[in-house]
């Protein structure tokens, strides 16, 4: 029969058992659904996805891998950067979130609405463990450790949400006192929570020595002596490069960025040299490297941040076999950024340097001309090695002539096609190479830059520099070489001391140069070869050295750092 239960009765006579249907009362309750007695379990696994869901949504637009990482990346920059510049305020915040805990376990279990609280207690959880995961895979992939306190409170959030959810820890159920899984799984979280928190603390309370303050006068202090001002003139891309570009840089406008030096009216000056700068990878973005732009330009050089195409789909580039040799590579893209560059730098000749030339420049720096014959030369990443284009077409120009610097920051491989290989033999008696690696840089490595060095061998050793930067975790914040220091979001102490200076040496020299004043000149090359006054990196709160620069005047063939690069 349909519709009812069975009940089975005894019949003490007989010793039988009989059958009697009960019908089943209409009101009786039906089980919950799945999801419902699921909730916190698929609230905790929606939680975790959601964190993802800004990067899948970037991939899902056709971004690869690191463009839909870098704005989360970025992201979470910025806010480390916060905590680390205020450590008040991350003990500020695991104040008000250990008052949080303490009150809140009671407040979700005396609420009418205690389901629905746990439930979003569980997406919170979720979520931010989903945070911890990308933090972690950033982590390995790049920051290698930078970044002390954002995963500490991270740590602490977590430690906050898991007792307000679950209570005090503990591996047995609270209602039998027998061996519970879920209150297992809680523990362990907690655990994990603490493993998190524990070594932020001595940044926090203050324990961990600080790195040296940025230097107050003098190389990597504040720019100057000048002033500087900043316009953008947008220049047209050649043919065969617009054919190839992809839609991801749509919303650029590249263009010839130039910094000038805001010169006095009476000013003696008759000239300023010219600085030619390279941005790294899918970066151009010229907010980015504002700081290094201007410690060049208020030396007293005109700089020139030029703007090229990164996302380029030539005919078969998505099956083509890539090579790497020697601190060289095969792509495709190579030919097509290099008719980028030259048409940047044709742009910045009829822009700047030949008359008439634009007016904002004349308002500027009046009737003060830009000599390209004294120049200074660089980039950051692929912007490094595509320097090696800049300045082959500079000397195809008559550029850099009376005096050069070549500065490398970070230099991924430069092309391997023959017609884009360069000729050298132009360099001047008055040049410097700096080529600066950084110890934990993830995304290009060491070796390019040792390769790199070995295209200026011509030059007298001194003249000829290999510099790694390294990494000190002795302190806080930890001062970390990674792939970006020369960029303005991971802007730190160790770029004041590894990097700014350098750039103020090589500004000094190139306009003492340009100006034919020997004892500034003198005095800037004395710096920068001096391995004494180059590589120290001051100290440490406690009176500790952070570990020192090192330099290398043929690095590849002189030192076991660069061993894996043969």
């Amino acid at each position: 029969m349909r519709g009812g239960t069975k009940l089975l009765l005894w019949n003490e006579q007989s010793s039988s058992v009989s059958e009697k249907e009960i019908p089943e009362r209409a009101d009786a309750p039906s089980p919950a659904p799945w999801w419902s007695r699921h909730a916190n379990s698929l609230a905790l696994v929606g939680g975790f996805l959601l964190a993802f869901g800004e990067i899948v949504l970037n991939l899902l637009s056709g971004d690869d891998v690191v463009d839909a990482v870098w704005p989360h990346a970025v992201r979470s920059l910025g806010w480390t950067m916060a905590l680390r510049a205020s450590p008040a305020l991350p003990f500020t915040l695991a104040m008000v979130l250990g008052i949080a805990a303490f009150f809140g376990r009671g407040l979700v279990q005396r609420s009418p609405h205690q389901g629905r609280l746990e439930v979003g207690l569980h997406t919170a959880v979720g979520f931010l463990l989903g945070l911890l995961s990308i933090h972690f895979v950033m982590d390995a992939a790049y920051l290698r450790g930078a970044f002390l306190l954002l995963p500490t409170l991270y740590g602490w959030t977590l430690a906050v949400l898991l007792v307000v959810v679950g209570g005090l820890p503990t591996w047995r159920s609270t209602e039998t006192g027998a061996f519970s899984w879920p209150k297992t799984a809680h523990l362990v979280g907690v655990f994990f929570a603490a493993w998190l928190v524990m070594p932020g603390i001595p940044a926090l309370v203050g324990m961990a020595p600080a790195p040296p303050d940025a230097p107050r006068i003098g190389y990597g202090s504040t720019p100057g002596p000048y002033d500087t001002l900043q316009f953008s003139s947008p220049y047209t891309l050649p043919e065969a490069v617009v054919a190839v570009q992809g839609d991801l840089e749509d919303d650029v406008t590249f263009s010839v960025h130039l910094t000038l030096p805001d010169l006095p009216d009476d000013t003696p000056l008759a000239t300023v040299p010219l600085a030619v700068l390279l941005h790294g990878f899918g970066y151009p973005d010229v907010d980015a490297y504002q700081a290094w732009i201007t410690h060049l330009a208020a030396k007293g050089i005109a700089v020139a941040f030029l703007q090229y195409p990164s996302d380029l789909r030539p005919e078969g580039h998505e099956s083509f076999d890539e090579r790497y040799e020697e601190g060289t590579s095969n792509f495709l893209q190579h030919t097509y950024r290099n008719l980028s560059v030259r048409a940047a730098m044709d742009h910045l000749e009829m822009l700047a340097l030949r008359e008439p030339r634009d007016e904002r420049i004349d308002q500027a720096i009046g009737d003060v001309m830009i000599d390209p014959s004294s120049l200074w030369v660089g980039g950051h990443s692929l912007g490094a090695a595509y320097t090696f284009l800049s300045l082959d077409e500079a000397f195809d120009r008559g550029w850099g002539q009376h005096a050069l610097v070549v500065a490398l920051e970070a230099p991924a491989s430069r092309p391997m096609q023959v017609e884009l290989q360069h000729d050298f033999t132009r360099m001047p008696t008055n040049t410097l190479v700096q080529i600066a690696v950084s110890e934990d840089d993830m995304s290009v490595g060491i070796c390019p830059g040792a390769f790199h060095q070995q295209q200026f061998a011509s030059l007298p050793e001194e003249r000829n520099q290999l510099i790694v930067v390294r990494t000190d975790k002795y302190g806080f914040p930890r001062l970390v070489a990674s792939h970006y220091m020369q960029t303005d979001p991971a802007h730190d102490r160790l770029s004041d001391w590894g990097f700014y200076r350098r750039i103020d040496a090589q500004a000094d020299y190139i306009v003492a140069q340009g100006r034919n004043d020997t004892f500034t000149a003198d005095f800037a090359f004395q710096y920068m070869t001096d391995e004494t006054m180059l590589t120290g990196m001051g100290q440490w709160e406690d009176g500790t050295p952070v570990l020192p620069l090192k330099l290398f005047h043929d690095g590849l063939n002189t030192d076991a750092m660069f061993e894996a690069c043969t």
